[in-house]
């Protein structure tokens, strides 16, 4: 069995969330409960939605991630300085223009290094993408810093990952 997605629609709000493993023999391994908060996103706020983060190792990886709406995000966030790094996130606000999407990239000191280039998605599908070659960075922990601007505000959401040779 391949890499799978869970999706499911709850309310905005608080959300309590118990995920359990399950062996062969239906035997409880694991079991997690986490408390969640669900955006309200049909507000008037710009937000940014989780980022999905996936791993492209040719050039046509990252070609058919790039198209593929069902293609599911990386689990682990310790990559090869040989992977290129493709990061959708979705984005809402309020009116038809799609908010302005910035990424930067961060050393593990939260210092900027450089700006990486985002491509906005067709306005009905409000998906900026990120996509980061990890070749040119040297081993080490980073950080990319996603930032979203719109007409009712700003908000950012931060993922870190390893880069390992």
């Amino acid at each position: 069995m391949g890499p799978a997605r869970v999706t499911f629609e709850v309310p905005p709000g608080t959300l309590q969330l118990k995920m359990t493993v399950e062996g062969s023999g239906a035997e409880t391994l694991d079991s997690e409960t986490r408390e969640l908060t669900v955006p309200d996103l049909t507000g008037p706020q710009t937000l940014l939605g989780t980022p999905g983060v996936y791993r492209a190792r040719t050039a046509r990886d990252a070609q058919q991630l790039k198209n593929n709406a069902d293609a599911v995000p990386a689990a682990g966030r310790e990559f090869l300085r040989s992977d290129r790094l493709l990061v959708k996130v979705p984005t809402y606000g309020p009116g038809m223009t799609p908010p302005a999407v910035t990424a930067r990239l961060l050393n593990r000191t939260g210092q900027p290094m450089n700006d990486v280039p985002v491509v906005l998605g067709a306005p009905a599908a409000a998906v900026a993408l990120i996509e980061l070659a990890l070749a040119p960075l040297a081993p080490g922990e980073y950080v990319l810093e996603i930032t979203v601007t719109g007409s009712s505000g700003d908000a950012k959401e931060m993922v870190g990952f390893r880069v390992t040779t």
